[in-house]
């Protein structure tokens, strides 16, 4: 039998741990290759909505799969526990109703068979697992929690990794060199969590040294995404334009004054003003939006 735990009881003592900086420039270089486009990035820079929106949805993208690099990276630092990427758990009917029915301590010490017919599962980022403690912890990590904060979408996230977390042992015991394990932990990462809580199994990046067991992870997790952020920024201010391009395409480019006819050269009659002549032709038809705006 396993033991399912989460928020306190999912916690880790911290070991010694080295961060990795040339590791996590890496990912961050790579992230920062995946999400800026120049083209798009100086189309965003000038003000084109649809580049906006583009350029905002996959910064947000790159940033999550940045975050997932980084913490398993830091993750394999420790060399007391094995990192699992990857993996399918099946969720099973059984184990879904007793995790949607029950509280956690109703079925804490069941485990599943993983062999029964399952429609759905369930991908962790990652697991941990501890053989000398004979202890493994299922690794869900957002970016942020904000999307799930409406329809009870967090609760239900919560409730498909506990009934994932049944099937664990069985599946490490059977596929994965004969692991054991008696106790299973869940565990949320949100990056934009500030509190230091975690009662209700999410942790902030500033407990990452707890929950990998890695001295300074929280602080390198949290160096990378800056670092990523700080690039783009750069990118961006490089790509907008200048005040000075700015107040030209406003204004628009100077006209040179057409050439005076002979005829209007010619010295003034005196008496009544003659009226002055329109210098151009007046453009009529449908709008077009084609003109280049100013943001």
């Amino acid at each position: 039998m396993s033991k399912i735990h989460n928020g306190r009881s999912a916690e880790r003592s911290s070991v010694p741990g080295t961060r990795l900086p040339a590791n996590l420039e890496a990912l961050v270089t790579l992230a920062c290759d995946r999400a800026i486009d120049p083209t798009l990035v100086r189309s965003a820079a000038s003000g084109d909505l649809d580049a906006i929106e583009v350029v905002g949805r996959t910064l947000a993208s790159e940033e999550g799969r940045l975050l997932e690099s980084v913490v398993t990276t830091l993750a394999r630092t420790n060399t007391r526990q094995d990192v699992l990427t990857g993996m399918k758990l099946p969720v099973l009917r059984i184990a879904a109703e007793l995790a949607e029915r029950n509280t956690l301590d109703a079925y804490r010490r069941l485990s599943v068979d993983p062999e029964s017919q399952s429609s759905t599962s369930y991908h962790p980022d990652l697991v941990l697992v501890d053989r000398a403690r004979r202890s493994a912890i299922i690794v869900d990590v957002k970016r942020s929690l904000g999307g799930y904060s409406g329809g009870g979408s967090l609760g239900k996230l919560q409730k498909r990794m506990e009934a994932a977390a049944c099937v664990l042992p069985e599946i490490l015991w059977c596929h994965h060199q004969r692991l054991a394990v008696e106790s299973v932990g869940i565990a949320i990462i949100d990056g934009a969590r500030t509190s230091a809580d975690i009662d209700e199994g999410l942790w902030s990046l500033s407990r990452l040294d707890d929950l990998l067991g890695v001295s300074g992870a929280g602080s390198a997790a949290q160096s990378a995404i800056e670092a990523f952020r700080s690039i783009f920024r750069d990118r961006w201010l490089a790509a907008a334009p200048s005040t000075g391009e700015k107040a030209q395409i406003a204004a628009g480019p100077e006209k040179p004054h057409p050439p005076r006819s002979l005829e209007e050269q010619q010295p003034r009659r005196r008496g009544r003003p003659a009226k002055p002549r329109p210098s151009a032709a007046v453009k009529i038809g449908f709008f077009r939006p084609d003109a280049e705006r100013v943001h």
